[in-house]
């Protein structure tokens, strides 16, 4: 897990330096790892309305195409005043994802009430839209430059190290090595999310195409297996074994292991205890 640790630690140093947030995106533009890991308080506010949400993926999705269109970083403001930048990634010469800095305003008058009228559209409550709109981060224009200087030589060094990537190669690996140690636990794609830092559709992808099974069929495999040989070398009851499998439901362990085996646990203990 070193190469994950470094990446966050690169992007939390980074964030720590210029105050924005920082993500890294597969070629799907799903985000995969960021700093801070939730958006800006002011983005979270107003993308509680579905309609700003929307707009805001499209005006992101734009960028990304950009970006991949002329292979050059692109600076723009969105449609609520906040500056961000999209910066390429390759692998061996292919584009394989983007770097993406940003949420944070020039220090102008004009920006803060630019953002504080946007917001005021959104809220229907200027009190409400001041407020929030100081929460953005405020920086001096020619700083922002800087920043993204800064943030093409980060793309730059991801993209000749090939760390973010022999990470994601080892990802269905590391994936099925955490289940088979850790599968009597609570295990979700939420929380594997969270282990190997990346998003959803990044961890199901590439452990499908690794292995053409879903995580969530081989976490069921595994603990399956695992009740079989507690079920024929212990006296434990079903429902101990079932929950010291990771099956927390005593019904739905019978139901699933009876469709798998063909039978129930307590038939295949009958069928598989060798009696004295």
């Amino acid at each position: 897990m070193r190469e994950v640790v470094e990446i966050h630690s690169i992007l939390k140093d980074f964030h720590m330096i210029s105050g924005t947030r920082i993500s890294i995106h597969d070629t799907e533009f799903n985000e995969i790892y960021s700093y801070p890991k939730e958006p800006t308080a002011f983005c979270k506010c107003i993308q509680q309305d579905e309609g700003v949400l929307s707009d805001c993926i499209k005006n992101d999705f734009d960028a990304f195409c950009k970006v991949k269109a002329s292979g050059k970083v692109y600076l723009y403001k969105c449609r609520r005043g906040l500056y961000e930048a999209v910066a390429p990634l390759y692998h061996y010469g292919t584009l394989s994802g983007y770097l993406m800095m940003g949420q944070i305003r020039d220090n102008s008058p004009s920006s803060i009430e630019y953002i504080v009228k946007k917001a005021t559209g959104i809220l229907n409550d200027k009190a409400k839209a001041e407020e929030i709109a100081k929460t953005v981060k405020a920086i001096d224009r020619s700083l922002i430059d800087s920043y993204i200087n800064i943030m093409t030589v980060l793309a730059e060094y991801l993209t000749e190290t090939s760390r973010l990537f022999a990470y994601n190669e080892r990802l269905p690996k590391l994936i099925k090595e955490y289940i088979n140690k850790n599968y009597s636990d609570k295990i979700t794609l939420s929380i594997l999310s969270q282990k190997f830092g990346c998003c959803n559709a990044t961890l199901t992808k590439s452990f499908k195409n690794e292995y053409n099974l879903s995580i969530m069929s081989y976490l069921c495999e595994v603990r399956l297996k695992a009740s079989c040989e507690m079920i024929v070398k212990t006296r434990r009851s079903f429902k101990e074994i079932a929950a010291s499998c990771g099956f927390y439901d005593q019904n739905y362990f019978s139901k699933t292991f009876t469709k798998y085996y063909g039978c129930s646990p307590s038939e295949y203990r009958s069928k598989n205890v060798v009696k004295n």
